[in-house]
């Protein structure tokens, strides 16, 4: 069974596909917006937004729903990362979290309300022109919002990555001092045997010396 330090790098997998997913659809329309938010002297710009938009809006629902589902796997990823985060980091993963939130309710407020109001034709208290430059500004924000997911994910990695790389390098120091350590004790208990042996050796030769003394006086 996968131990919960296996499982989250499946969940920062998650979170990172899904916001490269989300910058892709958003790159996708990318052509369009420029058109509207950014030029203001193409004749067809808002025309060639409109049909993009209403084309999208009128997709089949397995596409919405592909893009949804994109977005609740992130979600998921982010909650992975949540069930036991690191002391840390856990403002990283709160604060990745948040921004993806932000992204998805300025998808479902601004971004999904303008583009059924391309297929319907009804935009509230503003013109058409507006309501597709609020579609195509509402994509900058989700493009910042989803860049600072990547940012604080890569942020992250980066922290864990030097931790680990400091507590190795402790670890790794540790183990040569208690090695020296070791290796010096183990020399200063051979040097103590060593004289210990000595002085046995000089205790056994004068004990001999003695004996031999001792036999020349009775002969």
């Amino acid at each position: 069974m996968m131990s919960y330090q296996e499982i989250v790098p499946i969940g920062t997998s998650l979170i990172i596909g899904a916001t490269c997913f989300g910058l892709g659809v958003i790159y996708g329309n990318w052509p369009f917006d420029l058109n509207t938010l950014w030029r203001h002297d193409v004749p067809n710009g808002f025309e060639d937004s409109l049909n993009y938009y209403k084309q999208w809006g009128n997709s089949p629902m397995y596409i919405h729903y592909t893009l949804h589902a994109v977005g609740i796997l992130g979600l998921i990823g982010h909650f992975i990362k949540l069930y036991k985060p690191d002391e840390e980091a856990k403002y990283f993963e709160y604060g990745s979290l948040g921004l993806f939130m932000v992204g998805i309710i300025i998808y479902l407020t601004n971004l999904r309300t303008g583009v059924n109001s391309c297929v319907s034709g009804e935009w509230g208290e503003v013109d058409q022109q507006t309501g597709i430059n609020v579609v195509a500004a509402s994509q900058v924000m989700i493009i910042f919002v989803l860049l600072g997911v990547l940012v604080l994910q890569g942020g992250l990695y980066y922290a864990q990555w030097y931790d680990n790389k400091l507590k190795e390098e402790f670890y790794r120091q540790e183990a040569e001092e208690a090695a020296l350590a070791a290796e010096k004790q183990a020399k200063q208990e051979h040097d103590i045997v060593v004289e210990e042996q000595k002085e046995e050796a000089k205790a056994t030769g004068a004990s001999k010396s003695g004996n031999k003394s001792a036999k020349k006086r009775k002969s």
